[in-house]
């Protein structure tokens, strides 16, 4: 009931909607998921899948944009952005991978200040997790963290781009997920 009393109260604000390329997969839901819901954040989720995601040997494997959009001014703190990665990973792995051998490590990046975004701040994280659905087996991601609030909405957005393959300017995956930062504004 909370969670679509939340839903409710984001879907009467103006919602940010993460593109959907030709021949990726969406899925649209509520924040937490089923598997994390002991998280206390609320509000949806959008996610965008390649087609090689879940191929190990594809280019765009473990590699996606995630667009969160939670009630009120939250997960600013690199505490709580940890939290929230790491609960909803350790779910997501149903088991198969420890939660305390999760490693995350987060570095703000500097960035000119965005006159229109209040609270904007963009960080870096190495996420040493697993990969559940295909290998089975230990799987480092990177990470690029943007969020902003929403005054108007009363409401956090959160863009991260999530990748196995290492940061990199030049890298055509993560060329192909930057272009998803066409929604932070």
């Amino acid at each position: 009931v909370v969670m679509m009393a939340a839903c409710h109260e984001l879907s009467a604000v103006e919602l940010i909607k993460l593109p959907v390329p030709e021949g990726w997969r969406t899925e649209d839901t509520p924040y937490p998921p089923p598997w994390a819901e002991h998280l206390p954040w609320k509000g949806t989720l959008q996610l965008r899948f390649p087609p090689g995601f879940f191929n190990k040997d594809d280019a765009f494997f473990w590699s996606y944009p995630i667009l969160y959009q939670l009630a009120g001014d939250v997960l600013a703190s690199d505490k709580d952005l940890q939290r929230a990665l790491r609960d909803y990973d350790a779910g997501l792995y149903g088991g198969q991978f420890p939660p305390e051998k999760i490693k995350l490590t987060l570095t703000t990046v500097k960035l000119p200040a965005q006159k229109k975004l209040q609270g904007y701040s963009m960080r870096r994280v190495k996420f040493e997790g697993f990969d559940p659905f295909q290998t089975k087996a230990p799987l480092t991601t990177y990470l690029d963290v943007y969020r902003w609030y929403r005054p108007d909405q009363k409401q956090t957005a959160i863009l991260i781009l999530r990748s196995a393959r290492p940061h990199s300017q030049a890298d055509p995956v993560w060329k192909k997920l930057r272009e998803f930062r066409s929604v932070v504004k």
